[in-house]
């Protein structure tokens, strides 16, 4: 796994002279930067909003402490778009409606920011999502990024990592979301352009399914090699454990979104042995990485979850790109996201490059042993 290597104290310098040696332009008479976070704060799936949170308030408290943006301090305003998209919709109306509001951290899921994105881009918002892979999201707009990689990258690497373990026969069984149905049809393609067979694909309902003997059934009697889980943990954790009642030993590939503590609290003894990619690690050995890892457990007194860094890189990327831009002008700032090149952060160096995602990020393996996230070897 390749990753760019630079030092605490370079890093640290850079940071301090890009948030600190720019002056505000234009006629922005407010005292503060103004940035919306949307994710789902309450509900079934709060614990990704809590990430979210735990990612940006540690940026905004360094970049505010090394001098803010434009010489102001960044004030965060929370939306809480509860995971449902017609929630998300009130959240961006809401943001669209607040003219002090000059970027997007958010959304999180692939639903809500394609429910979303629209208002953002119809208004000149910047918006740079956090953990929105759905291909449709990178053709929102030229307002609306993303911090990670896509489905498109994702599920054509899983497929690719499965031929090459020498897998040929696998199932998919996949959250009937906007982010689930792309990774399945992009890993489906994939797996199948390379001469593998898809045997199974089935989708539930996220948030309502609790009973999978269906589904498992079919997998049982099936000549299936590997099971591809494209799940949030809730439900993953009922399948993995119903299969293995059922005497189900096929392995399981899971996708980035079941890349939580609480997956392997829920799932127990069941989640040994489940592979999962990803695209951070806090085992990652470069000094940004580490150094995030060290700042978080010391304010927050836990361990790094999965998706905490991309909200911090979200964060700093905003942040970063105001400050080139010399002006909170929503067209302006959406130029500097476009070019952003070369910025270090906790999940590697961020390059759009003119995309609307990053470029260039490798996938990380992990497998859990003794009811632990290990990479593996």
């Amino acid at each position: 796994m390749k990753k760019l290597l630079i030092s605490i104290m370079i890093l640290a310098l850079l940071m301090s002279a890009v948030f600190t040696g720019c002056s505000p332009a234009g006629n922005d008479n407010t005292d503060t930067i103004k940035i919306g976070v949307a994710s789902p704060f309450t509900g079934d799936y709060a614990q990704f909003g809590d990430y979210t949170k735990d990612g940006v308030e540690l940026a905004v408290e360094e970049i505010n402490n090394a001098g803010g943006v434009l010489g102001k301090p960044i004030e965060i305003v929370y939306g809480d778009d509860k995971g449902d998209s017609k929630e998300a919709v009130s959240v961006a109306q809401k943001f669209a409606s607040d003219k002090n509001i000059v970027g997007i951290v958010g959304h999180f899921f692939s639903g809500a920011t394609l429910a979303a994105g629209p208002i953002y881009q119809q208004n000149e918002i910047p918006t740079i999502a956090v953990a929105s892979t759905n291909p449709d999201v990178a053709d929102i707009g030229d307002y609306v990024y993303r911090i990670n990689v896509g489905d498109n990258y994702q599920g054509s690497q899983l497929a690719q990592l499965l031929k090459d373990t020498g897998y040929n026969k696998a199932t998919v069984i996949y959250d009937n979301s906007d982010y689930g149905k792309g990774v399945s049809d992009v890993f489906t393609n994939s797996f199948t352009e390379l001469g593998g067979e898809v045997l199974l694909n089935e989708s539930y309902i996220g948030g309502q399914d609790k009973d999978f003997s269906l589904i498992l059934t079919k997998v049982k009697n099936s000549d299936t090699e590997v099971i591809v889980l494209i799940s949030y943990y809730t439900e993953a954790s009922l399948i993995i454990q119903q299969a293995r009642n059922l005497g189900i030993d096929a392995p399981f590939y899971a996708s980035d979104s079941l890349y939580t503590d609480d997956f392997l609290k829920l799932a127990g003894d069941a989640a040994n042995g489940v592979h999962v990619v990803c695209y951070f690690h806090e085992s990652d050995p470069s000094e940004a990485a580490q150094e995030f890892v060290k700042k978080f457990e010391a304010k927050y007194n836990k361990k790094v979850d999965s998706w905490s860094p991309y909200a911090y890189d979200a964060m700093y990327v905003m942040a970063d790109a105001i400050n080139r831009a010399g002006t909170t002008d929503g067209s302006a700032v959406r130029d500097a996201i476009a070019a952003t090149e070369g910025l270090q952060g906790a999940t590697g160096v961020t390059n759009f490059k003119g995309a609307r995602e990053p470029v260039g990020k490798d996938l990380i393996i992990l497998v859990v042993e003794n009811g632990e996230y290990v990479v593996e070897q």
